[in-house]
């Protein structure tokens, strides 16, 4: 018997370095987020973009089917897609950018009511496995510390100077923070995840973001700091992806490390942070206040890091009133990966992923609904 066109359908996006276990709200969240007809196009998919002929052919519909079903899931958000030479691509994406895009365009209706529950529940779920190896091996996101504190100091390596990561991208813009949206646990800022290059373009051209200059984004960068927001990016060096502007009330990364109780769900920056005794009162702003992880404590009226738990955002810093906080290196620094291809891979080795991800690559691919 043929399984469940939306189970298979969780089983693809497992393949991806960003797994989909299964789950009752998972299986909910596809049903609404695709119609029977778009899922089994959607099985023709791999997780690079294909031509429409190629996905009509893997998919087992006809190409006009394909084509028509392909622009109603990009149009909608629950799959990439790209213009290139003239012809269109189209990509799965992982279970993640169809939970952010839910909540990008900022519109509460009855499918978001729907699935509000869903994903809370889900997030549960996935904050349960965060304190496995496999998830402590490979960090997606990474923290950069504020750029008013790093941008003097020699040492700081060049993946973490982000206002000139930046510079060198094409394009620049801006959406709403879907982890804020589903909780709406805090006042802060809303419009804050920022998007890059063809990321951008695609999801500025179906409504779910807009463009930024670069002054703009750097502005905006400065306005989050001050805004008291954790900088997190793509754990790895050589280009900016994404970078969120988190709060450890409803941040899905934070919330998972802190109540997970493990370091290295997220990768910290080179830096930690460091008490001047001459100068600090006691106050215990940087640790009652500031601190998005409770990595500071008060001993005897003296704040006390801990270094393993800190996550270098540099906020305390900031937030000091009597400008007692510094910066200083890590004694020890995982270096990012190279590229999210170096980070894909790493995950699906780490959880045995590697071969059914290949599978999927595969040109001569077919589901199990064609087969």
């Amino acid at each position: 018997m043929l399984k469940d066109v939306y189970e298979e359908l969780r089983e693809l996006l497992d393949r991806h370095p960003f797994d989909c276990p299964p789950a009752r709200e998972i299986q909910e969240i596809l049903r609404i987020l695709f119609t029977p007809e778009e899922a089994a196009v959607a099985l023709g998919l791999s997780f690079v973009p294909l031509g429409v002929q190629q996905i009509a052919e893997r998919a087992g519909v006809v190409l006009q089917e394909a084509g028509e079903k392909l622009e109603s899931m990009a149009d909608k958000g629950v799959i990439f897609a790209r213009r290139k030479e003239g012809a269109w691509g189209y990509a799965l994406f992982s279970f993640v950018p169809l939970f952010e895009n839910s909540y990008r365009k900022g519109v509460h209706n009855e499918t978001l009511e729907k699935l509000t529950p869903l994903w809370r529940s889900y997030w549960k779920l996935l904050s349960k496995l965060s304190g496995t190896k496999e998830y402590k091996q490979t960090p997606f996101f990474r923290v950069i510390p504020i750029q008013k504190e790093i941008e003097y100091r020699a040492e700081v390596l060049n993946y973490e100077k982000v206002f000139e990561m930046i510079d060198v991208a094409r394009v620049v813009g801006i959406s709403n923070c879907a982890c804020r949206s589903l909780q709406q646990n805090c006042q802060a800022p809303l419009e804050t995840c920022m998007v890059f290059d063809s990321m951008c373009t695609y999801l500025v051209e179906r409504g779910f973001a807009r463009y930024l200059s670069k002054e703009e984004m750097k502005n905006k960068l400065k306005e989050f700091d001050q805004a008291g927001l954790v900088r997190m990016v793509n754990n790895t060096r050589d280009r900016l992806e994404i970078i969120c502007h988190c709060c450890s009330c409803c941040c899905g990364s934070l919330r998972r490390l802190i109540e997970s109780g493990c370091a290295g769900v997220i990768a910290n920056s080179s830096l930690v942070s460091e008490n001047n005794p001459d100068r600090c009162t006691g106050c215990g702003v940087c640790a009652d206040q500031r601190c998005p992880v409770k990595a500071i404590e008060m001993n005897e009226e003296r704040p006390v890091v801990k270094e393993e738990q800190c996550l270098g955002c540099g906020l305390c810093v900031t937030g000091c009133p009597n400008n007692a906080r510094n910066m200083r290196p890590r004694a020890e620094i995982t270096e990012p990966f190279a590229n999210l291809s170096e980070w894909g891979m790493h995950a699906l080795q780490a959880r045995g992923g590697f071969e059914a991800f290949m599978e999927v690559m595969n040109p001569a691919f077919r589901p199990k609904q064609v087969k």
